[in-house]
């Protein structure tokens, strides 16, 4: 199988399993959406510096991008990644409500 296909299948259960759109992810990788599926659908290669960027957007390393006999890599990062990029589409108005919700479970 070809390194293209092995990346790009990898990535697509990567980005599945952290439950991240293609836009999510590339915004998070500082992307277009339509780079990621290019990507995923193995229509485009890699370069090392999309390698690098994807990443660090999911704080992971390269190594661990490109080891296609290893689990997929999560951190707790990802998920605090991920919130962060649902924030920033909130007016500040919807961002006090979310704020106040979070503070329900910490009994503040």
């Amino acid at each position: 199988m070809s390194a293209n296909i092995l990346f790009g299948n990898r990535l697509k259960k990567i980005r599945s399993k952290m439950g991240l759109s293609q836009e999510e992810l590339a915004y998070l990788c500082n992307m277009q959406a339509s780079h990621i599926g290019q990507l995923e659908r193995c229509q485009k290669s890699p370069t090392l510096e999309t390698l690098e960027k994807i990443a660090a957007g999911l704080n992971t390393t390269v190594s661990d991008l490109t080891n296609y006999s290893s689990n997929i890599p999560i951190s707790d990062d990802v998920v605090l990644n991920k919130i962060n990029s649902c924030l920033n589409r909130l007016n500040d108005k919807q961002k006090i409500q979310v704020l106040n919700i979070i503070k329900t479970f910490l009994d503040e």
